[in-house]
């Protein structure tokens, strides 16, 4: 019999998106799957839909839960999870027909442990029909190379679960981080370090819906710090297992301090908000710059010395120009 792939969907607040996103699980071309639906104390109507999905096909399974968080939710997947591969999808997102069946055989292709592919974004809700999606050339890394490029190459390998299929003894031995937004930082940086070998496509079979107003744009809270700190336990990971390494990861956190200050420049000057931006700029300085400028070129170089100096100026200028926007 074929590998059972366990696919594993948090469900929180998503009553208008939940069906389309299941029914691209369910019509998936690789048929051997196991549908892990877990309600994560969701206050609308998804978990009678969760359950109505259930009573429909008997590949899905649901499991209701207290709100812990969408890593905690995931963790519950992966635990009641009986696949020798597992999968995530979101639950506002879709999934190409035959992602499943490409990234498992590529996974054995390649005899990796596990495999990233290609997003796309949607902005209109629902996906009419998903782009034709054409294979592409497979790259394969070992452990250490794939931390590498995720330190390195932000945009070749992402810090993202979804567009990722993996062997099970990987997952079950990789859990999420509870009560962060950005969980996925840590989690991904711990499958590369358990894995073997890693294979890489960019053949986008993973489509996420960017809502609008979850972008970057009009606010920001103290629970965006989660993504600050969630780079810094990376870095010193990084330090622990990869002490070559631990100047890039160390140049990530200082550059997403900065972009952070940056973001908050765009924003109305409020106390709260200066009161974030110091808080930001000290992170910056406290930092290891010197291992930073050893991995870092003249000109990041020179903007990382001119926010250290002044750091609202050097944000300001950087959206005027619209660097790193």
């Amino acid at each position: 019999m074929s590998d059972l792939i366990s696919v594993i969907v948090p469900v929180y607040k998503v009553e208008p998106y939940l069906d389309a996103c299941v029914t691209s699980i369910v019509n998936q071309t690789y048929k051997n799957l196991e549908i892990i639906l877990v309600d994560d104390g969701s206050p609308d109507r998804c978990p009678a839909m969760c359950d109505a999905w259930a009573e429909k096909d008997p590949r899905i399974k649901v499991i209701h839960k207290e709100n812990g968080g969408q890593g905690e939710a995931r963790n519950y997947g992966i635990e009641a999870a009986s696949g020798d591969y597992i999968g995530f999808v979101d639950s506002d997102d879709v999934i190409a027909p035959q992602m499943y069946e490409r990234l498992r055989a590529l996974l054995i292709e390649t005899d990796a442990d596990m495999i990233q592919c290609g997003m796309l974004k949607f902005n209109a809700f629902p996906l009419r029909s998903f782009p034709s999606v054409s294979d592409a050339p497979c790259r394969v890394l070992s452990g250490e190379e794939a931390v590498r490029v995720l330190l390195t190459q932000s945009d070749t390998i992402t810090s993202t679960c979804p567009n990722v299929l993996l062997k099970s003894s990987i997952a079950k031995q990789s859990l999420f981080d509870l009560g962060m937004v950005n969980e996925d930082v840590m989690w991904i940086y711990r499958v590369l370090h358990a894995s073997r070998r890693v294979a890489l496509t960019d053949a986008q079979y993973y489509a996420y819906y960017q809502r609008a107003g979850s972008t970057m744009n009009s606010t920001y809270s103290i629970r965006n710090f989660d993504a600050i700190k969630a780079i810094k336990m990376r870095g010193e990971a990084t330090k622990k297992d990869y002490p070559a390494l631990a100047p890039y990861a160390e140049r990530a956190y200082v550059g997403l301090c900065m972009y952070h200050y940056q973001w908050l420049c765009r924003l109305p000057d409020t106390e709260e908000y200066r009161g974030f931006r110091k808080r930001l700029h000290t992170k910056f300085v406290q930092a290891d710059l010197k291992a930073v400028y050893s991995v870092t070129g003249f000109k990041y170089r020179l903007w990382y010395t001119l926010f250290r100096c002044w750091p609202t100026v050097t944000c300001k200028i950087r959206n005027l120009l619209k660097i790193g926007l």
